[in-house]
Formats: C-alpha cells, structure tokens, sequence
C-alpha cells in the first residue's frame, strides 16, 4: 500500500518536498514516543504507590517523586515542542507547495490554449485544479505521507516500548500493525474507481451547466431551455448518486479500520492476561494495561492513515491530472521555442523595415507614426513599441492593420474605440494570450512574442472589467495567493478606487463575499478587482475595460488613480468610455483595427474628428440617462 500511494509523478511537481514530509513523519514519531513514555511511566508510577511489581528498570524513576516529576516534565516539553515545531514545518511547506503549484497552474490557464488531460478531463477542469487540486496535493505532503511515514517508524517503536512489558503483546500488536495496510488496500481499488468517476461526474455537470448558461439566450428563444434544465437535472441526480458512493466508502474504510484496531488491542490484553495468569493478579494486571492504553496509541498513525487513504487516493489523482497539464504545456512551450530558433532572429519582425502607415484620421487629426525600428535598441528606452503590427484570427479577419506608435515607460495612456476597433485584440497581444502576430511589438525592449509566460505576468498586470471575485472576505480577494499584505496596505488600496464604504462596515477586511462578488454592484465589483491589481506594483498596468460598470461619480477619482499611477509605471486604460481617460496624457483612438488618431484630449477635441464625435454622442447619452 505504501509503495502505491508514494506516487513519482506527484514527487515531481513544483514545490514537492519529499524531505520535508520524512521531517514531519519523525517528529510526530518523536513526540508519539514522548507521549508513549509519559503513559507507560504515570501506569507504573501509580503501580507502585498500590505495591504492585514494576520492572528493576524503572524503580529508580516511578520511586522517586523528583526524579519522576523530572522525567514527565521533559517528556511533556518534547512533546510541546514537538507540536509546535510540526505546526510551523506543515503551514512553511504547505504554503510552498500551494504557491508553486498555483503559480505553474495560473501559467497553464494564462495560456488560453483548449487542452484535454487524460483523454477525458476538459479544460474546465483546471479551476478545480487551481483550487481544490493544489489543495488536496498540498494535504498530501503535510498530513498523507508525514503519516505514512510515522505509519512505518512506528513498527520498531512497538517492540521498543512494548517489548519489555509483555513479548507476547509487543508482537500481537505489531503483526496488526503491519495487517491493517494490507486489509485496507482491499478497499482502496474500489474507493480510487468510485472517486475516478465522481471527479468524471463532476467534470459532466460543471461543462454542462456552464454550456448551458453561456448559450440560455438563445435556448430561451428557440424554447429549449426547459429540455436543457432536465437533461442538467438528469446530470446533477447522477453526481449526486457518485457522491454517496464516494462517502459510503469513506464510512466503510472508516468502520474497517477501527474494529481492526479494537479486536487487535482486545486480542494483545488477553493474551497477555494468559500468559502470566499464572503469576497472580498482582503480576499482570499492569502489563495488561499498558498493552491496552499504549497499544491504541501505537495503532494511530496507521488508524489515522485509514482515514487519509481516501484523501492521497483524490490527491493522487488530481496530481496526475496537474502533471499531465505542466508536461503539456511544457512540451507546447519546446515546440514554441523550437520554431522560433527555426525561423531565424528576423521572427516575427520580417516586416520592421516597412514604411509608416500615413493614412491620415478623420477630419485633420494627424496620426503620430513612429519608425518602427528592431524592438530591441531604441525600444528598450521606451514601455511599448509597435511597428507595423498586424493579427488576423484563425477564421481570417485582420483585427489589426499596420499599427506604429510609441509609448514612453511612464504615463497613463488611453486606447479607445467603438466594439471591435480592435482593442482588446491589442490588450491579448501585449498579455501574451493572443501569438501570432505579424510586425513588431515591445514591452521594456522585450520583444512579446520572445517572452515567456511567466515574464508577461511578471512584467504587467492586467485587469479586465470581467475579472472574477471569489466567495470569502474582502482580504481574501485583495490577496488571494495568501502574500500577506498588511492590513493598511489593503485599506489605502480600497481606499484609492472609492471603496470606503466597503471598510466602513463593521466586519473590515473581513467583510463577506458571496460568490462572484453578487452581494455587489458591478461597478464595486470591478473598483474591487482594480484594487487588487493595484497591490503587484507592476511597471506596466493594463486596465481592459475595467470600469465599464462604474458609475459617472467615481470617473474623476479613478482617473487622478491611473495619473498618480502612471508617474512610477506605464498605464494604459483601454475602454469605450472616453470619460475614463480625458485626463490621459496621450489618447490613441483606433476604428476597424486603424490606428487613425492620437494626442491628448485637448488636441483630440479641437481636431473634430471621430474621438469628438464620440465624446459628443456619449455626452449626451450620459446626460439624458442622468436627467431620468
């Protein structure tokens, strides 16, 4: 059993450390031995204040009431320090794992590319992974194997303590020890099919509820939605079914392992009591009861690990699945690299010596054109670069026609435009989620298509108007990778996109949120997401929409927010609402992926051109709303 639980692929994933569980495995031995000596020596302690025989060995220690109060004193500190020394290894390296692991997953879901895992777990599987996954693997190396581990140092433990007291008890107990894993494995074929197909079950429902809320428009209007609900129905009543089974086989191992535990111990006691029954009562009484109270505590590790096979079962399992993820994703990013070196240096910057772009923007508001140069050396001085930048989807439309500009590595930029000018298609670039791309474009110098992964998410941050929030309390949002933030730290960041009144209730930072933030409106919704954004401190700040949903009153506050912003990073606001970035000090306007106009909003204003039109419209849009 111990050998099929230890899984290889499991050892190997980030932040795995094998040496660490060994750690705790031996000081929770070391304290149960404590804990064991401390009972043994109260038993005999007490045996002879009643005249009863103890072993010569142990007189000078049960005899003494100094000596004795001496001993139990250090035995307790052994065990205290014990405690706390396997408190402090567990929360260091659950905390190491969790990060690693979400960090490599955060990667895989960056990616954006559709993947399978197993033949049969969707891509929708990895926010389970990135949750209960990371979990369960973490669990796995600071309960599962630090017990499994202790499990087995605990088998010469038995003939060390019990040996002494009564042969006979020693061995009963410790050939139950070593039965108890054997029995169990029985069960846990069983238990690892029932969770394969409840996990299988769980992936069914999830896909099929949120195919199924994606497309409810149209099901609404062709009247399918009913048909749809009962067949989601149907699904939910057979997980439902796979979940009993799941926990009635818990209960069984549960069951299972503490009967075994009861007769083994009752067994040791009798036998114990035949064997020296000839002796008198006064003889074996205590050993008998040593063999009892010690010989429970000798079976809870491998009690304890009866309880725990269904968890390393699950963590197993999903730490399959988060292997499987990582090797794909890693063998996507050797083809990635292998084509890149195939393709030379040029790349994907074969048209960097095309001519500029010069069609003119509507009305006389000029477009600044910017030689594009090699993204390397004259675009290491400047935040972003692009030259002649171009994208077309898989399907052939071309998002994104000859784009050139320049912008500086501070200040606060704003690209605007009608729905599918093209940028958010601009915003997926410079995140890295959209590759491809034809031309050149630089962040810091860096060409984006050269970066990896984890260099774009080191290098920016991106928040989007559509970025999710997660049921627990307001810290637990601002902060989800647990990097521990002071409390005045996430105050002043609530406090810089007007979410005061979020802190003034009683609860604080702790303040509850239901899931999605529904106990929100949209426009706190997304000031909470830019808050959280805020606290990465990153040089390039990408705002994708992100105050679709807030309200005319918050404008000017969120907009003095990106200017003091842009005076230590490169902030670029992307969004349809113009009033979001009248105060930028450089506005791009783009229509039907053309770049066709550029300045600050003054320039902008007294050009006349497309970005006063809009502004014109979205004026009186607003005004009319407001006078309702």
């Amino acid at each position: 059993m111990e050998s099929s639980m230890i899984n290889k692929e499991l050892l190997h994933l980030p932040g795995a450390k094998v040496s660490g569980s060994v750690i705790l495995g031996l000081l929770h031995t070391v304290g149960a031995v404590a804990e064991l000596v401390i009972m043994i020596l109260s038993i005999y302690a007490l045996g002879f204040l009643w005249g009863l025989p103890v072993p010569g060995l142990l007189i000078p220690l049960v005899g003494r009431i100094p000596a004795l109060a001496v001993s139990l004193v250090v035995l307790i500190l052994v065990r205290g320090l014990c405690l706390l020394a396997i408190s402090r290894c567990s929360a260091s390296l659950g905390t190491s794992i969790s990060t690693a692991l979400s960090e490599d997953l955060y990667l895989s879901m960056f990616d954006g590319r559709q993947r399978k895992v197993d033949g049969n777990r969707p891509n929708q599987s990895l926010a389970m992974l990135s949750t209960e996954g990371v979990k369960r693997v973490a669990s796995y190396f600071t309960d599962f194997l630090p017990i499994l581990f202790q499990s087995v140092m605990m088998l010469p433990v038995v003939l060390l303590v019990l040996l002494p007291v009564s042969p006979v008890g020693a061995i009963v107990v410790l050939v139950g020890m070593v039965v108890m894993p054997f029995t169990l494995r029985m069960g846990t074929k069983r238990n690892t099919k029932v969770q394969t197909a409840h996990l299988r079950k769980y992936d069914k429902v999830g896909v099929h509820f949120e195919e199924s809320l994606r497309g409810l428009n149209t099901l609404k209007i062709f009247h399918a939605d009913q048909a749809e609900a009962d067949r989601l129905a149907e699904d939910s009543e057979g997980f439902r079914r796979q979940t009993m089974a799941v926990l009635a086989g818990q209960l069984r191992s549960l069951i299972n392992a503490d009967m075994m535990v009861h007769l083994t111990v009752i067994l040791a006691a009798v036998l114990t009591v035949l064997v020296q029954w000839g002796s008198g009562p006064r003889i074996w009484l205590l050993p008998s009861i040593v063999v009892v109270l010690t010989g429970v505590r000798l079976f809870a590790p491998a009690q304890r690990m009866s309880y725990l096979a269904h968890a390393g079962v699950v963590a197993t399992r999903q730490g399959k699945a988060i292997a499987a993820i990582r090797r794909e994703r890693q063998e996507e990013e050797a083809h990635d690299r292998a084509d890149r070196e195939a393709s030379g240096p040029a790349g994907s910057e074969s048209s960097q010596g095309a001519q500029a772009d010069t069609d003119a923007g509507q009305d006389g508001a000029t477009v600044e054109q910017v030689d594009p140069g090699d993204g390397e050396g004259a675009g290491a001085k400047c935040g972003v670069k692009a030259g002649d930048l171009r994208f077309t989807y898989p399907d052939g439309f071309t998002a994104l026609h000859a784009l050139n500009f320049e912008l500086p590595q501070q200040g606060h930029i704003g690209i605007v435009g009608a729905s599918g000018s093209g940028k958010s298609t601009l915003a997926s670039i410079l995140s890295g989620q959209l590759k491809g791309y034809e031309g050149s474009l630089s962040v810091f110098g860096n060409q984006v298509s050269r970066m990896s992964p984890s260099d774009l998410i080191t290098s920016q941050t991106v928040v989007r108007g559509t970025d999710h929030l997660f049921s627990g309390t307001l810290r637990s949002n601002l902060d989800p990778a647990g990097v521990g933030y002071s409390d005045e730290v996430l105050k002043q960041a609530l406090r810089d996109v007007d979410l005061q009144d979020l802190l003034n209730r009683p609860e604080g930072l702790e303040s509850r949120l239901e899931p999605g933030g529904s106990n929100l409106s949209g426009g706190q919704r997304q000031r909470l997401s830019i808050a959280r954004g805020l606290l990465r401190g990153s040089r390039l700040y990408i705002f994708d929409e992100a105050t679709s949903a807030v309200d005319r009153e918050h404008d000017a506050s969120l907009s003095a927010l990106m200017d003091r912003l842009g005076r230590s990073s490169l902030v670029i606001t992307i969004t349809h609402r113009l009033a979001g970035v009248r105060d930028a000090d450089r506005i791009l306007l783009l229509d039907q992926g053309h770049l066709v106009e550029s300045g600050d909003f003054d320039q902008l204003m007294e050009a006349g051109g497309l970005f006063a039109a809009q502004w014109n419209e979205q004026e009186r849009y607003e005004e009319l709303e407001a006078a309702r």
